[in-house]
């Protein structure tokens, strides 16, 4: 399998080494270049082939939120993890708005940020679970599907979906179910493909509005 490329964007050195510590204990993410501000990552970007771009919002010059739009412009752009410790509705939703295929939390734990980046370099949209919670409450409530119903679904697939819910990553979902890691993927692409999601994210705002999760 070829490596998920990644280039680190944080004006904090801290953060930027503790991230590269963290792919440099996967087989398949490899941090290829970093930076401490939008500019410097669109030149790095000139010259190094990258996947995914894990960013702050919050950086002096240009801006996590200006690098999304610049990148945007670009003919094959890299896919946009927005990382944030000033978390608030304002920065999630504009960044959700102009692409970005993921907004979680630095906070977050080594192994959900590491799920997140193979997530979103496959196509996939993750929110961290706290502002998760608020961005349903955004989003139309007319002309919506009917309600995810629990009786539908078997025994395993109900306890995924509450796990998804809480904003866990395949792995962790599996330490807790019980499952392996490859169950846990296969059976959370049949409850897309079950209810019609567009993504994993729109299944967890289906299900969230639903009542599961919590």
């Amino acid at each position: 399998m070829d490596q998920i490329r990644v280039i680190v964007v944080d004006d904090d050195h801290i953060v930027t080494d503790t991230l590269e510590r963290y792919f440099a204990t996967t087989e398949d993410i490899v941090t290829v270049g970093t930076a401490s501000n939008g500019s410097e990552a669109l030149d790095v970007l000139h010259s190094t082939l990258a996947d995914v771009i894990v960013a702050d919002i919050h950086m002096p010059g240009m801006d996590g939120v200006q690098l999304l739009r610049a990148m945007k412009r670009m003919s094959h752009p890299p896919t946009f993890v927005a990382m944030t410790s000033l978390d608030s509705d304002e920065i999630m939703l504009e960044v959700l708005s102009h692409g970005a295929a993921a907004y979680i939390i630095k906070s977050a734990e080594a192994s959900f940020i590491i799920e997140t980046v193979r997530q979103a370099a496959h196509g996939g949209t993750v929110v961290s679970p706290e502002p998760m919670s608020r961005l349903v409450g955004y989003l139309p409530t007319t002309h919506v599907a009917p309600p995810l119903v629990a009786e539908d679904l078997p025994e395993a697939q109900r306890l995924i979906l509450d796990l998804l819910c809480d904003g866990l990553s395949n792995s962790e979902i599996a330490e807790k179910s019980g499952y392996s890691e490859s169950t846990v993927k296969k059976q959370v692409s049949k409850l897309i493909a079950h209810f019609g999601a567009s993504s994993r994210l729109n299944l967890v705002v289906k299900a969230l509005r639903s009542g599961f999760g919590g």
